[in-house]
């Protein structure tokens, strides 16, 4: 996991979307923010994270459980700014925040990413 700042915070009246959902899919592949879409301007953003990372050789796994023995995972909820927000944990601990401000989230969701065999 290579940590990947977003670049883009979330200001809907000035119409820009944040990325921290792009940053995070970055840190983990290790891949620059530059070949990956801002998933989260998209509604069916869902369906385009699992058609990116399948053609990349991975599946989305989701969980309202926290996973076990999965190394790096985004983790998904609410940041201190109200806002939902995508993270990075390692072993049940925030271990990468991709907002400028920091703050982690109140977890509800979990994704992991295994490769396709």
């Amino acid at each position: 996991m290579k940590p990947i700042m977003q670049k883009n915070r979330h200001n809907p009246e000035q119409n820009i979307t944040g990325d921290c959902l792009r940053a995070c899919v970055c840190s983990l592949l290790e891949i620059s923010d530059e070949e990956v879409p801002n998933f989260a301007e998209d509604k069916d953003y869902p369906l385009q994270l699992i058609n990116f990372l399948k053609k990349r050789g991975y599946k989305t796994m989701y969980s309202k459980q926290e996973p076990i023995n999965i190394d790096y995972y985004m983790a998904w909820g609410i940041s201190p700014r109200g806002l939902n927000h995508s993270v990075i944990y390692h072993n049940g601990k925030l271990v990468h925040d991709p907002h400028m401000d920091g703050g982690g989230i109140v977890a509800g969701e979990y994704c992991w990413l295994e490769e396709r065999k």
